[in-house]
């Protein structure tokens, strides 16, 4: 089977992280937190730390700021992890940023959910359906993947469709 993307089978530590953002639902991200890392213990990676932080302000790039992004991906260096999981839903925008400032695996919360049932999945209707899921999960976190595939301009003579760009 196609496989999108590289997945935890060779993730061996993991840091967890949840945003709370206000002071009153940090005992319910706290029960989150510890369910995630029963969820991540499922899929047999180490985990090396669980870290739960406070945001005033959501940012579009991280969700929390780019120093608290900083610090945590330091902080996720230093316990030797090589992934980073998410409690909070993360967009496929964030996904990228958070993988290419840390150098990392990172996923959330809903796909390490998907490998479980992939791990699980014996009957053959359960891995299609689990399949399909995947897909329709990795769909729009494959934006720009094969931007090097793009066209800028075709051969010939000039002036037809082949020299408009991407096609």
């Amino acid at each position: 089977m196609f496989e999108v993307r590289e997945k935890p089978e060779m993730v061996e530590k993991a840091m967890l992280i949840g945003f709370c953002f206000d002071k009153s639902e940090e005992p319910e991200t706290q029960l989150l937190l510890t369910e995630l890392e029963e969820l991540v213990d499922t899929l047999e990676i180490g985990v090396t730390g669980i870290e739960l932080v406070r945001v005033r302000d959501t940012n579009k790039r991280f969700i929390c700021g780019t120093g608290k992004a900083d610090e945590l991906v330091e902080l996720a260096r230093a316990r030797g992890c090589d992934c980073m999981v998410f409690d909070n839903e993360i967009s496929p925008m964030q996904q990228r940023n958070w993988e290419e400032l840390s150098d990392m695996t990172v996923i959330d919360r809903e796909e390490v959910i998907l490998d479980i049932f992939a791990k699980r999945a014996r009957t053959k209707e359960a891995r299609l359906q689990v399949d399909l899921a995947r897909m329709q999960y990795a769909l729009p976190r494959m934006a720009r993947m094969w931007g090097h595939l793009d066209r800028e301009g075709g051969g010939g003579t000039g002036g037809g469709g082949a020299s408009r760009g991407m096609g």
